[in-house]
């Protein structure tokens, strides 16, 4: 029976982010570099892996989410053995984590590697599927990445603020009702969220399983929060991770204007010449 539902489900057309345990398993057998993304990564791994971390992809400590400069971020994933056109699968913890797949996946993205993919409901998935997983990360061989930097699908706090003054960008607060009304558990430096973001929270595009909901309740869903395919969204968080995870739930749902915020909140409530606002946002209920 398990065979027979793994046919059927790797016959299905991969989604243009999220692919089914069989469509990855078909992925690895194809030649697919696997790369963790879990914070708390360990055994079990998928086949193939290679950790990457997305903290350590940043232009510093502390309370930063900016990505590093691309020569640093290349030579991060040359050191993991990608190639330019080599397919990628990334997997995380699906609702364990904070998305930081989606922020590898974001960051690949962005570097100009088109060729990824993300594991639906992450390793829990694929361990849910009865799928081959292994004790230890592959060994590696130097890759030859060069990134072709795509830098319509990043924003900084100059874009978020354009998009504030003149309407012409769709602003998206990934976080907590809590932390949009002003909570700071991350210790930014001020607490509110950007005037006029929309908050929908990165959860809320998950199941009770913890995975990406279909597409067609997808777009349900952003349609129930006013969203237009006719203008940019440009999204944000505490760093940039939870973002990232609603990006890609927007690319799957055929969003093709886009963009991170990755510096996100802290970011913007640093820069103490920003506006910020606290009043509360609506409430709406997932469906």
């Amino acid at each position: 029976m398990l065979a027979l539902t793994l046919t059927l489900l790797a016959s299905a057309t991969p989604g243009r982010v999220f692919v089914t345990p069989a469509q990855a398993a078909d992925m690895i057998g194809d030649g697919a570099i696997t790369i963790d993304a879990r914070l708390s990564s360990s055994a079990p791994y998928l086949p193939n892996a290679r950790t990457l971390l997305w903290f350590m992809l940043r232009d510093g400590l502390g309370r930063t989410g900016r990505l590093a400069e691309t020569a640093k971020l290349e030579e991060a994933l040359r050191e993991i053995g990608v190639e330019a056109d080599q397919p990628l699968l990334v997997y995380g913890e699906a609702d364990r984590g904070w998305g930081e797949e989606a922020r590898i996946w974001w960051t690949l993205a962005y570097l100009g590697h088109r060729n990824a993919r993300i594991l639906d409901g992450g390793i829990q998935a694929w361990r849910a599927a009865g799928l081959r997983t292994w004790d230890d990360v592959a060994d590696t061989k130097e890759g030859s990445f060069r990134a072709r930097v795509e830098k319509k699908l990043r924003a900084d706090h100059e874009r978020v603020l354009a998009a504030v003054r003149g309407h012409d960008a769709q602003v998206l607060d990934a976080r907590t009702q809590e932390e949009y009304d002003g909570a700071t558990p991350y210790l930014s430096y001020r607490g509110g969220h950007v005037p006029g973001a929309r908050r929908l929270e990165w959860r809320q595009l998950l199941d009770d399983r913890g995975r990406v909901l279909p597409r067609e309740r997808l777009e349900r869903l952003f349609t129930k929060f006013g969203l237009s395919r006719k203008e940019p969204v440009i999204a944000y968080c505490t760093g940039g991770v939870r973002s990232a995870f609603v990006i890609a739930a927007l690319v799957e749902a055929g969003f093709e204007d886009t963009m991170n915020y990755d510096g996100s909140w802290w970011d913007w409530a640093s820069r103490t010449e920003l506006p910020v606002s606290r009043m509360p946002a609506p409430r709406v209920a997932p469906r």
